[in-house]
């Protein structure tokens, strides 16, 4: 990679007069590293729908460019990213694209746009939000990480991440809404046309629920066995509920209306589970 100048401190974006040489674009960076791997120079250019970055290296060459929309997008990441997860989501698609050059310069202009918004911000005293963290600036967990053994450390590092919140775009919930609301009509009319005392779990739905869920992640740039996980998540916390709300009516006792199958009243609540974590979760 091209030498790139040093225009970040660690209060405030400034010039700086040494340079040094950046790794490979498909080497996994670490959080900690983050900063201190240079920043190229960014040239902002307005337009009609916010501000769009040119990555510019030393030697002339320009990657890809990409508004803070489209990167955040991109990587799947939300305006209220931290360090960490802004690194992990960069080595996610560099693991994803490992053999695609054009995408690759792709996560690397995106990358670079995400942190320098977000430094940028930082130094304009933009950022209120104590979530927030910055490479330069170690969160509790990360000065208990630095404390560890080299072998738990790395041990660390190979945790998956912790689920995060965002706000779904209109798409997403209509997608959403539509393959929820048949499934759970189909899941109720199961239950209902079973007589008392039969009890045929609605399997066909839930793994059209599971199979739905893992498409619509994957649409946001996450890894397939991280759209799995969220999946099984959300299945999960819906059956919880759903087993809570089974022992409290007891339908196989005294039946709800024509429902008196349990497995059907606990699946409507994983089918809910299911694609509320493909709507909310990343």
């Amino acid at each position: 990679a091209s030498s790139m100048n040093v225009i970040c401190g660690r209060v405030a974006c400034a010039p700086a007069n040494s340079s040094a040489r950046l790794g490979s674009g498909r080497s996994p960076v670490s959080s900690k590293r983050a900063t201190a791997n240079l920043l190229p120079k960014l040239h902002s250019r307005k337009n009609g729908r916010g501000s769009m970055f040119v990555v510019r290296a030393s030697d002339g060459t320009e990657s890809p460019t990409m508004d803070y929309a489209g990167a955040l997008k991109f990587l799947g990441l939300s305006e209220s990213a931290s360090s960490e997860d802004m690194v992990r989501a960069k080595n996610q698609m560099i693991a994803r694209y490992e053999n695609q050059e054009d995408k690759l310069q792709k996560v690397e202009a995106a990358y670079d746009v995400v942190l320098m918004r977000s430094l940028m911000k930082r130094s304009q005293g933009e950022v209120s939000d104590n979530r927030v963290k910055y490479a330069d600036v170690l969160s509790p967990g990360a000065t208990v990480k630095q404390n560890l053994p080299p072998w738990a450390r790395d041990l660390t590092t190979k945790l998956p991440p912790r689920p995060a919140f965002e706000t779904p775009d209109n798409e997403t919930l209509t997608q959403c809404g539509i393959a929820l609301g048949v499934l759970t009509a189909l899941t109720l009319a199961q239950g209902c046309s079973q007589p008392p005392g039969v009890d045929n779990p609605p399997g066909l739905q839930l793994s059209l629920a599971l199979l739905g869920s893992v498409w619509l992640l994957r649409k946001k740039n996450l890894t397939l066995s991280r759209s799995i996980s969220l999946a099984l998540l959300g299945l999960s916390a819906g059956a919880f509920v759903g087993g809570a709300v089974q022992g409290w009516l007891r339908v196989d006792i005294v039946p709800l209306g024509a429902l008196s199958s349990p497995s059907a009243l606990v699946s409507e609540f994983g089918l809910v589970g299911i694609f509320a974590a493909s709507a909310f979760l990343y």
